[in-house]
């Protein structure tokens, strides 16, 4: 099947969005990874119940998981977009 220039510009037009947004989203997500794993963790401290909402070592942890839940995102709508232009060739 042959294509016309037309088609031939929309498609790459597609699949240069796919490119950027693949590479913007791995960026970002890298970022993300980075945020998550910088700095020092606070030292942990024991406590008799269980461990209170305002504690610097649980709220370091809650925040690199967030961190990490973000960039794992971000990494699947970068494989997407890759997915995407594979499967529409």
């Amino acid at each position: 099947m042959q294509l016309d220039i037309g088609q031939m510009m929309e498609r790459y037009a597609m699949e240069k969005w796919l490119d950027t947004g693949a590479a913007l989203f791995a960026i970002v997500a890298a970022v993300f990874w980075f945020l998550s794993a910088y700095g020092k963790l606070p030292p942990i401290v024991a406590y008799w119940d269980s461990t209170p909402e305002h504690d610097p070592f649980y709220m370091a942890v809650k925040f690199s998981a967030k961190m990490n839940r973000w960039a794992a995102g971000l990494s699947g709508l970068s494989a997407l977009c890759v997915g995407i232009k594979l499967f529409a060739r």
